[in-house]
């Protein structure tokens, strides 16, 4: 595709990075003058991943004898009907890390 700004320079698919929300994305970049666009799909997929980002909830670390204990909101362990003893699982993804709370 050539570039709607410049006109004859080429359009190449990049990947990018939101340094302020570390979040990565595809757009197409001119290889002349450097314009950039998104297709809708790049958008709709860059769409996605901040409101996944939206709907995240801070926690906090501590320390629990040699190992890290996680804080986990009220609103969260009322949802998932958290109880202290409870069991899960804690999964490695490659974003970070996963807890599923078992039944």
């Amino acid at each position: 595709m050539n570039c709607p700004k410049c006109t004859t320079g080429k359009m190449e698919k990049v990947k990018d990075i939101m340094e302020t929300d570390g979040i990565s994305f595809e757009i197409f970049r001119c290889v002349a003058c450097g314009e950039e666009i998104m297709d809708m799909k790049q958008l709709g997929a860059l769409a996605k991943k901040y409101r996944k980002l939206r709907k995240a909830k801070e926690i906090t670390f501590a320390k629990w004898g040699n190992s890290i204990a996680v804080r986990i909101p009220a609103e969260i362990v009322e949802e998932f009907s958290i109880k202290p003893g409870k069991h899960g699982l804690l999964t490695k993804e490659k974003e970070g890390i996963k807890i599923i709370p078992s039944n």
